[in-house]
């Protein structure tokens, strides 16, 4: 987060000002560093939409659903989501618990989940939910 933020402040004023004519220097091509600076965004934006929706690209694993869905490192299961026909049961820490808690997870194809508490015997009211997505990060940590 702190590349993008510094990318995104410092880095594309050093960037613009890197192109910058010297004084003794012919003066550049416009159409030159327009073409830079497109490519060097269209980089920047496919690298960022990668790195925020990977399983679109990598698919979707159970470790990488496992360290998306739990809400905790400390406390988060040691394997990751098991598959159950075409949804998922993954684990979070369920505070109140004092366990890990068992969640019926169902992806969509770029990687954002939905998550479900599968109810206990005797447990009343709604059930609990969760949601998100798999960002690069997840598959990155072990």
């Amino acid at each position: 987060m702190y590349f993008w933020f510094g990318w995104l402040t410092l880095g594309i004023l050093w960037y613009i000002g890197a192109l910058g004519r010297k004084p003794d220097q012919p003066a550049h091509e416009p159409r030159l560093v327009a073409a830079a600076v497109a490519v060097t965004a269209a980089a920047f934006l496919a690298l960022g939409l990668f790195g925020s929706r990977p399983a679109a690209v990598l698919g979707v694993d159970g470790d990488s659903l496992q360290h998306s869905v739990a809400n905790s490192f400390v406390f988060a299961a040691s394997s990751g989501c098991e598959r159950s026909g075409d949804s998922w049961t993954c684990f979070r820490w369920g505070g109140g618990d004092s366990s890990n808690v068992p969640y019926g997870v169902k992806v969509n194809r770029v990687g954002c989940w939905q998550a479900v508490k599968e109810r206990r015997a005797g447990e009343r009211g709604p059930p609990e939910r969760a949601s998100g997505c798999i960002t690069l990060y997840d598959f990155l940590v072990p």
